[in-house]
């Protein structure tokens, strides 16, 4: 299956019959290395490589809207076939450099929205909305303490709805399990909307740990790498004081010198000696568990950290980039669900105020192939969600012996939701 171009620039001459194809990303304001969104797309343009679906390929991390549009200005100077921009981090700039240059095609992945850019911009988005009401729901099973916590960082798609729903399903556990379950700033929009920084992030989740929040579930680009740093950083503080409390413990042991010191120091070996001796893990009922968007973090994030992952939210990137990009390479889901309108919410009714317009079912169209950019594509728009397959979520089962069971409760429920739509849509 060949990436369809029906031309590309460039510097150089080739010989005639041969067609360059390249693929140059950036990703602002997050990187590569996100653990989301970021190593997604670069790891979909490695693959597109190897397969020799494009020739050459380039990436570019950036953190200032200045830098995100110098990327892209390059990116079109060298001819890139197709430019792509990750988060929401760029969409003013991209809007800018796709209008300077309308013989080239850009890609915005998670951008947040796509009103207003030019037609040489074709856009892959997430619907988060279910996903974000079972994450609320995952949340109230998990908690320990009994109080939970939600950030959305600005640019997130639907973000205001995010946090809503996630509210929602934090409540229908609470009332399903008769319990009482508080979310930090519930109903609250600008207080849990964060710039969309690491800092942001750190400073989010030392206030919702402050708060008693034992479960954290960030969205959003970089902001969600703070609340990484944060749980690392109290892994790492419990590490220590373990150290130090083993060390007093032999002490005394050592000045006692009875039979006890022996078997306290074979029990301290076997735990120093376990398949994880970094930090802590999510065995220790101190540290907060983490609702993680963009990947499963049980298996992407570094330890200690991923310890702490109970549940992920997974975008199919690859999925959304075969919905628009004739001749992407890949496999599973077919993406002809994935595909929107051109205009988000141009057959339906508008969003919340303030928020991007609203995607729903009326706005799932055929793909109609065309020509952007020279660039041969399926369709300029599309949309993942539970439904269509765009979206997964997963519980990491196991990890913690008091939410053993996550991935069924997760999946009645998810049914529950669809037994509930059907009826609806019966009437």
């Amino acid at each position: 299956m060949g990436f369809g171009v029906s031309g590309c620039g460039g510097a150089v001459d080739e010989p005639t019959g041969i067609v360059r194809t390249s693929a140059c990303a950036v990703s602002a304001p997050a990187g590569f290395a996100d653990a989301g969104m970021g190593a997604a797309v670069l790891d979909e343009v490695r693959t597109a490589a190897n397969e020799g679906v494009v020739d050459t390929t380039s990436s570019q991390r950036v953190s200032t809207a200045a830098q995100t549009q110098a990327a892209l200005e390059r990116f079109a100077a060298d001819g890139c076939t197709l430019s792509v921009l990750v988060g929401p981090g760029g969409a003013g700039a991209l809007s800018q450099v796709a209008a300077d240059n309308p013989d080239r095609a850009f890609l915005a992945v998670g951008p947040g929205t796509d009103a207003g850019q030019p037609d040489n911009v074709l856009t892959v988005d997430f619907d988060l909305r279910e996903s974000a009401y079972l994450a609320g729901y995952a949340a109230a099973s998990a908690t320990r303490t009994g109080t939970v916590a939600v950030s959305t960082a600005k640019g997130q798609f639907q973000g205001a709805e995010l946090l809503a729903a996630f509210d929602e399903g934090v409540d229908a556990r609470a009332d399903e399990a008769d319990g009482d379950v508080t979310v930090v700033d519930e109903g609250a929009i600008d207080v849990r909307t964060l710039d969309d920084t690491t800092s942001a992030g750190v400073e989010w989740a030392e206030s919702a740990t402050a708060d008693g929040a034992d479960v954290l579930v960030p969205f959003g680009s970089a902001s969600p790498q703070g609340v990484a740093e944060h749980i690392d950083e109290l892994a790492e503080e419990a590490a220590e004081a373990d150290e130090s409390q083993d060390d007093e413990d032999d002490e005394a042991d050592a000045a006692a010198g009875d039979d006890a010191a022996d078997a306290d120091d074979q029990s301290t070996g076997d735990r120093e000696s376990g398949e994880d001796p970094v930090g802590t893990s999510a065995e220790d009922e101190d540290l907060p568990v983490l609702i993680w968007y963009g990947s499963d973090g049980s298996k992407t994030l570094p330890r200690p950290v991923r310890n702490q992952v109970v549940a992920s939210i997974i975008p199919d990137v690859g999925l959304g980039m075969r919905a628009v990009l004739t001749g992407w390479p890949g496999e599973g889901e077919e993406p002809e669900g994935l595909v929107r309108s051109a205009e988000p919410g141009a057959d339906s009714a508008a969003g919340t105020a303030g928020g991007p317009a609203d995607d729903s079912d009326e706005d799932v169209r055929e793909a109609v192939p065309e020509l952007v950019g020279g660039l041969e594509v399926r369709a300029r728009r599309a949309v993942g969600d539970l439904d269509n397959g765009g979206v997964a979520v997963v519980a990491s089962d196991g990890m913690l012996g008091s939410i053993t069971g996550l991935g069924r409760a997760l999946a009645d429920e998810r049914e529950r939701l669809d037994e509930e739509q059907d009826e609806a849509d019966e009437e």
